[in-house]
């Protein structure tokens, strides 16, 4: 399962989310179900980034959103991006970072 986030920076802000991404960085790598993940950054707009992350299961995916860790990374996303996009699965349609949100609701 493949998931994408797109943040754009909020601005003043593009060095501080990209120092909080990069921390969150290997914890993520270590969660369970992980199989990678990487961040990069547009070469036309220097303010947006991108997490790109592929997971063995969804389910994989929903407890790291539901940890502690996860709810790390949606506060930085929160606290420094003027707007984020998520896209869960290669083919799928780009939705509000708020698909997050509700994953973390799930029990």
């Amino acid at each position: 399962m493949e998931l994408t986030i797109e943040i754009k920076a909020k601005p003043g802000k593009c060095q501080e989310l990209y120092q909080a991404l990069q921390a969150l960085l290997p914890t993520i790598r270590k969660e369970k179900g992980c199989r990678d993940c990487r961040i990069s950054r547009d070469v036309e707009d220097g303010e947006v980034f991108f997490l790109s992350g592929h997971w063995e299961a969804q389910t994989s995916l929903e407890h790291y959103i539901r940890s502690t860790n996860g709810m790390a990374l949606l506060g930085a996303i929160k606290l420094l991006s003027e707007k984020a996009g998520v896209r869960i699965g290669h083919d799928a349609p780009w939705e509000g970072i708020d698909v997050l949100k509700r994953m973390r609701k799930k029990t």
